[in-house]
């Protein structure tokens, strides 16, 4: 059934009058006759009796009348809601996030969100950024946190924050007592790693590929808070996201090293697929999270290209 054909019917039968319907639809009457009959067609049934210049409704064009009315009127009310960018109680929605960003990025943004809109349900599911990136692909996250720089057709992406990639050893290990070590020295360290593939793993695995190093023992894992423990514990050495551990340095469980000649640095942005439409209790998130970034210029002009600027702006004109 095709809702134009069916609003030109509701028009019709309001009036019974196909002139005046193609008078309010600001159509020809021939083009509202053939809509008319076209409808018609597709269900099988006369929906109007027709005598001279004088027309009524048949039983089935009575009883689909009823029903038209109830579409235009959710029709109309979809419209209104879309164009108003209502957040409705009762929505729900999941995205994806980096076990670093749930931590250290977002409890600020989720505290305000909620504050706002505690109507809404919100769903997380923290993995590896390969694995969130996959669920973006295949439609399970309408976004994702990750650990850039990631580079996929689909998707697009915009940097949130940097972050260092600094070497920690526990207080009590035999380097702590040291500002500065060569990463040779590193490499015949137990090195506690993240897992390899992972993009805040690359440039580790890339500074000791240059150097034409090999580490000797590694233990790998995908929590940072698991490997800042181990490494705290005396377990190895690692390089860890600095959001994760500067903590611990100031309160002295770790101690930082300088490598020589090296220096490390990872992005952290959001991540969505290409042409990916966004609710407005989604937006209202996205657009609190990039605010917390200073990035809403960014933002829009990233949502502009994909035909979503004017979602944005009325999005935060409401925040």
């Amino acid at each position: 059934m095709n809702l134009y054909h069916l609003n030109t019917f509701l028009t019709v039968a309001r009036s019974l009058s196909f002139t005046r319907a193609a008078k309010d639809l600001h159509l020809t009457q021939p083009t509202v006759s053939s809509g008319v009959g076209e409808l018609e067609r597709s269900l099988g049934v006369k929906l109007f009796n027709r005598s001279g210049r004088s027309i009524t409704l048949t039983m089935e064009g009575r009883l689909l009348l009823a029903y038209a009315e109830q579409i235009n009127d959710l029709t109309t009310e979809a419209q209104d809601r879309i164009h108003h960018r209502e957040v409705e109680p009762g929505e729900s929605f999941r995205f994806g996030a980096i076990d670093a960003a749930v931590i250290y990025l977002l409890p600020d943004v989720l505290e305000i969100y909620h504050n706002r809109f505690p109507q809404v349900d919100i769903s997380i599911q923290v993995d590896a950024s390969r694995f969130l990136v996959e669920d973006l692909l295949r439609g399970r996250s309408e976004f994702g946190v990750i650990t850039l720089l990631y580079s996929h057709p689909k998707i697009d992406t915009l940097t949130l924050a940097e972050d260092a990639l600094a070497l920690v050893v526990g207080s009590g290990h035999p380097l702590a007592s040291r500002r500065r070590v060569k990463l040779e020295e590193i490499s015949r360290e137990m090195l506690i790693l993240f897992h390899e593939g992972s993009m805040s793993r690359k440039p580790v695995d890339d500074h000791l590929a240059e150097a034409g190093l090999s580490p000797g023992r590694t233990m790998e894992m995908s929590s940072p808070e698991a490997m800042r423990k181990l490494v705290e514990a005396g377990v190895g050495v690692s390089f860890l996201p600095w959001m994760t551990v500067k903590e611990s340095v100031s309160a002295g469980t770790l101690k930082e090293l300088n490598v020589v000649g090296v220096s490390m640095k990872r992005q952290i942005g959001l991540a969505w697929r290409k042409g990916r439409y966004f609710s407005p209790a989604i937006l209202a998130l996205l657009d609190l999270l990039v605010e917390r970034f200073g990035l809403q210029t960014e933002w829009r002009e990233k949502l502009s290209g994909e035909g979503q600027g004017l979602r944005a702006m009325t999005s935060q004109s409401q925040g």
